[in-house]
């Protein structure tokens, strides 16, 4: 709907402009005041700010003009705008202000003016290469103020999410630590010694076993019985234990 009263009002003032021409009248004679485009814009910013305002966001932010109408002509009178967001504020591409032009207190015509918002916050990089599998620890990495645009929830700002965890590939000094490189470390290695508890009727028999994959707490996992060689199913308890999974 916006887009058709957009075009709709481009339209008509096409279609003006294609009459006066054709009475051997210019736009200038129909519409004799240009309006202050600079004075649009503050406001368009302006309703910008105020929406990020509201929307409780407190991290630093840029707004740079994308595009704005190169001249804009209207009718003798007060001018003044009534700007909306239809498509809420982006950090990424374009942000799309309507800007309703209103002469002494009458709608004329509405133009779209476009702006890029760069969205900056404090992120987690790597003070150091960090290799794939290497647990974490506070000194493998440093917070800096990055732009985040699109992949804002992508990125990490909190010292708790990242300690202790593992990476899934190897990253390089100053290289963004993603939410999405980040694995719980295994707790319990192939190969490692383990002991097997199988639960039936409420009675509780442990033997010895041999964890034939990784994974951390949770994981179903294959292991051997040491004394039958007979390969199961189980869940992992944590680093000393696997519950047999029943069926």
């Amino acid at each position: 709907m916006r887009r058709l009263c957009v075009f709709l009002a481009a339209f008509c003032f096409w279609a003006v402009q294609a009459v006066a021409g054709a009475y051997g009248k210019t736009a200038a004679d129909l519409y004799p005041q240009e309006i202050d485009l600079e004075v649009m814009q503050r406001e368009a910013v302006a309703f910008i700010d105020e929406a990020i305002r509201r929307s409780g966001d407190t991290r630093r932010y840029t707004v740079e003009k994308a595009s704005m109408p190169r001249i804009l002509r209207a009718p003798e009178g007060a001018v003044s705008f009534v700007p909306s967001l239809p498509y809420g504020v982006r950090f990424w591409g374009n942000t799309a202000v309507y800007m309703e032009v209103l002469v002494d207190g009458t709608p004329f015509r509405t133009v779209k003016c476009q702006f890029k918002v760069h969205l900056f916050d404090r992120v987690a990089v790597a003070a150091r290469p960090i290799m794939a599998g290497q647990p974490l620890t506070s000194a493998d990495f440093r917070f800096e103020e990055q732009e985040i645009g699109s992949r804002g929830k992508n990125f990490l700002t909190e010292q708790d999410e990242i300690v202790g965890k593992v990476l899934s590939r190897s990253v390089s000094v100053g290289a963004p630590i993603w939410r999405t490189m980040l694995k719980t470390p295994d707790i319990l290695k192939a190969g490692a010694p383990v002991t097997i508890v199988s639960r039936v009727n409420g009675v509780e028999v442990k033997m010895d076993g041999l964890a034939l994959e990784a994974g951390h707490a949770g994981d179903i996992i294959r292991v051997k019985n040491t004394s039958s060689r007979k390969i199961i199913r189980g869940r992992i308890v944590d680093e000393f234990t696997v519950e047999i999974v029943q069926r």
